[in-house]
């Protein structure tokens, strides 16, 4: 196997660590989050989630353990993966029929990004950018076309979860967030426990029914 090829499968098998492993707790925060200053945030009761990851697994485990944190909050929660096949998850218009036949008044797409420095300080709301993230499904094409790209994370010694919501009737992002940096070879920090922190931060912004 090629040296680059190898990181890159000792990166998916530490994320798997990190994703699915039992790992020390910390206390994850989130970074930054932003909400639309147009809109009064109101209780979401039926969300659909879409872990974006070239790894089945990996997908399915950010689905997964959102799912399980939502529906402690109260939450009517489905993962995106048990509705659409791994095949579909590519094509816009298939996942466009998945969320309208959902009946879903919410949907939750997440994902890893890439960042180079250990510590990150992204002031509130200051990530987001409405041209690029305003819209459901071109945001959902954007971000599946380069997270499946081959070595996408190769080239980042550390990671971010970045988990958006979107009203479905408008299409339109409310709010958005993303974790602290997470070295994906470390088993300090699991994903369940940052989606835990997430799922907090959206209650406390008022998306979560109490």
């Amino acid at each position: 196997m090629r040296p680059a090829r190898t990181g890159i499968a000792l990166l998916l098998m530490s994320l798997l660590v990190a994703l699915l492993g039992g790992g020390c707790s910390s206390t994850p925060i989130v970074a930054s989050s932003w909400s639309d200053p147009t809109v009064t945030p109101r209780p979401y009761r039926n969300l659909l989630v879409f872990g974006i990851a070239a790894n089945a697994r990996v997908r399915d485990a950010y689905e997964n353990n959102f799912v399980a944190a939502l529906r402690q909050q109260g939450v009517k929660a489905r993962a995106g993966h048990r509705l659409l096949p791994a095949g579909g998850l590519g094509d816009v218009k298939a996942v466009k029929k998945v969320v309208e036949q959902s009946g879903a008044d919410g949907v939750i797409v997440t994902h890893l990004v890439g960042a180079r420095a250990q510590t990150v300080y992204i002031p509130a709301g200051t990530y987001v950018n409405p041209n690029l993230y305003g819209s459901l499904y071109p945001y959902y094409q954007r971000v599946y076309s380069y997270v499946t790209e081959p070595g996408y994370y190769a080239t980042y010694p550390v990671l971010q979860l970045e988990t958006n919501l979107y009203d479905v009737p408008r299409q339109k992002l409310l709010w958005s967030t993303r974790s602290e940096t997470m070295d994906p070879g470390s088993e300090k920090t699991t994903i369940n426990e940052v989606i835990e922190s997430v799922t907090d931060s959206m209650d406390r912004a008022g998306y979560l029914p109490h």
